[in-house]
């Protein structure tokens, strides 16, 4: 039980963010939380024959977020506007304009690239870290990172021409 305590101080607020951001929704997030935090209370063994405790918290995570849009009807991509509105409730910044901008900008990329970024930058996880957690290589991470990027930066810059 203490080893899942020293779990939520290392990692609460890291997984709170991380869920608000891939449901967006604060509510879902904490209600995800929850959860996750029961699912490695129920199996602390594996957590125990961890290589990587933090891929492997954030893996429990995104398997838990996959369980909750399953069973409540994935959507397509989260709404802009409801996706800055989750944005900003994890993160703020000194311009809230620039803020939002950028909350849509990452609203409008597709959720692979999406979900690599937020680990990279929000969560400061490395590529090999990401490919453990959304089961895809440390290459495939990086590819969908650097292609994310690109999408953030044209869509910010304010031009739309289609390249990857």
């Amino acid at each position: 039980m203490e080893r899942i305590e020293k779990l939520y101080d290392r990692f609460g607020d890291r997984l709170f963010h991380y869920l608000t951001l891939k449901l967006g929704s604060r509510t879902d997030a904490e209600d995800v939380l929850q959860e996750v935090l029961c699912r490695l209370l129920r199996y602390r063994a594996g957590f125990r024959l961890a290589r990587n405790p933090e891929a492997y918290v954030f893996r429990a995570a995104r398997n838990e977020a996959l369980r909750f849009l399953s069973r409540n009807g994935h959507r397509s991509g989260p709404d802009p506007g409801e996706y800055a509105a989750a944005f900003r409730s994890a993160f703020s910044g000194p311009d809230p304009a620039l803020v939002n901008r950028a909350a849509g900008a990452l609203a409008r990329i597709p959720e692979a690239q999406r979900e690599v970024i937020v680990l990279r930058i929000f969560q400061d996880l490395s590529f090999r870290e990401i490919g453990a957690v959304c089961s895809i290589s440390p290459d495939t991470a990086a590819s969908r990172y650097r292609y994310g990027l690109n999408k953030l930066r044209v869509d910010m810059e304010g031009r739309h021409d289609k390249s990857p």
